[in-house]
């Protein structure tokens, strides 16, 4: 039973460890901060507020004197799946979902002119990843994950020139603080047998250890932008954010069915990949605009994740989780329309392709191909406030898994998706 459950351990302290880093689709990061990016989501080329700082810094120009930014994403799932059992049968005769799934973007940033033309200055503090899910404790997904909490959030200082009327450079550099929590249940006789998974709980009480485990690491990023108007109403924009090495350091703890626990640290090496983003805008006509932006993240440096615990757990000193990724893309398109001067109306659509191949998904990963809706509006209140809201649909392709190579396998059939209610606040002295 020993060396079944020093297996069980290894394969599902890899698990444990990828969960939450790639709760969208594509990117480390969820892009929809900001009322233009969550109403219409094209805005490398107009970022117009103070989110600037994360989707193209030289798009700071565009704001005059000093403007202070709040913007706030709520996030809610919905999940429900079926497993597949070694004969192919779906099972329980019931789709399972989370007791919760939950995810918040908070933004909070100043974009200053520093009483000058062509310079801007910028600082912020937000999350560009941040989620957590229950899922419950009687169901055979407590073999999987039981509870996942990853922040991914950062402190960024930047700056933008207006090298030429027409053209502007901009760049950042950001402090990244990444923290994750994660627990399961494991089970020896699910080891031997993955169809144990749908006995009676009470059953399995007795041969149930929990899994629990945290880790965290700061870490630096550097972006940079360039925003191009070739001719009045149309803008071309662009930006790099570079990756960034992350390890992971943190607690172990095994507890067997008796509560005897056995504790260790671990040391994980992860990395968040390049991203490069470009898009236009064009004021096609007299109070509308429309836009697109391509986002590609170079998530191919993901082919395996490495972790090494300072005492060993049931004689395992090192798990390596071949990751197999590929790149990941997303594209979108965007309508704005301006009803009164004060009043913006905005619309958008986007599709966004998962890096990662069937064999590697897992219940802490729901990452699928996946489209989405965006409906927005903004209203300028006076020369000192603008506030709006905005609502977001995003769903994934219908999730089919039979060649899981997870421990036990997570061959699953679902579907997911989720919805965005964003809230945004502008101030400028």
């Amino acid at each position: 039973m020993q060396t079944r459950l020093a297996t069980v351990v290894a394969g599902a302290f890899v698990l444990l460890m990828i969960a939450g880093p790639a709760a969208r689709a594509g990117g480390f990061s969820n892009l929809d901060f900001g009322l233009r990016r969550q109403g219409m989501f094209a805005v490398v080329a107009r970022p117009d507020d103070g989110t600037a700082i994360f989707h193209n810094p030289a798009g700071m120009v565009l704001t005059k004197g000093t403007v202070f930014s709040h913007h706030q994403s709520w996030l809610i799932g919905d999940v429900r799946l079926r497993f597949y059992d070694s004969q192919g049968v779906l099972r329980p005769d019931h789709e399972i979902s989370p007791d919760w799934n939950l995810g918040l973007i908070p933004f909070l940033g100043v974009v200053s002119d520093l009483g000058t033309e062509r310079w801007r200055a910028g600082l912020a503090v937000y999350a560009p990843n941040a989620y957590g899910a229950a899922l419950p404790s009687d169901e055979p997904t407590r073999y999987h994950a039981t509870r996942v909490l990853f922040l991914g959030s950062r402190l960024t200082a930047a700056v933008a020139f207006q090298a030429t009327p027409r053209l502007a450079l901009g760049a950042s550099l950001s402090l990244v603080h990444v923290y994750l929590t994660a627990k399961r249940v494991l089970n020896p006789l699910v080891l031997s047998d993955p169809d144990q998974r749908f006995a009676d709980p009470a059953s399995l009480a007795d041969t149930d250890f929990d899994l629990a485990l945290d880790g965290m690491d700061f870490t630096f990023a550097a972006d940079a932008g360039v925003l191009f108007e070739p001719f009045d109403g149309f803008r071309l924009g662009a930006s790099f954010a570079s990756g960034s090495p992350v390890h992971l350091t943190g607690d172990v703890t095994l507890t067997d069915p008796s509560g005897v626990k056995t504790r260790s640290t671990h040391h994980t090496d992860m990395t968040i990949p390049f991203t490069l983003r470009a898009g236009l805008n064009w004021e096609f006509a007299p109070d509308f605009e429309v836009g697109l932006d391509v986002t590609y993240w170079h998530y191919q440096v993901l082919q395996e994740q490495r972790s090494v615990l300072s005492t060993p757990m049931l004689g395992i000193s090192e798990f390596r989780d071949p990751k197999n990724n590929g790149n990941s893309w997303n594209w979108c398109v965007g309508l704005l329309y301006r009803v009164i001067a004060p009043l913006d109306v905005m619309f958008g659509f986007q599709e966004d392709f998962t890096p990662s191949p069937d064999a590697a998904y897992t219940l802490d990963n729901l990452s699928r191909d996946q489209f989405g809706v965006s409906g927005g509006v903004r209203w300028r209140i006076d020369e000192h406030w603008r506030v709006g809201l905005a609502l977001v649909h995003n769903w994934m392709n219908l999730t089919n898994v039979q060649t899981s190579i997870s421990t036990p396998p997570t061959n699953v059939k679902g579907h997911a998706g989720g919805s965005e209610v964003g809230l945004g606040v502008d101030y400028t002295l």
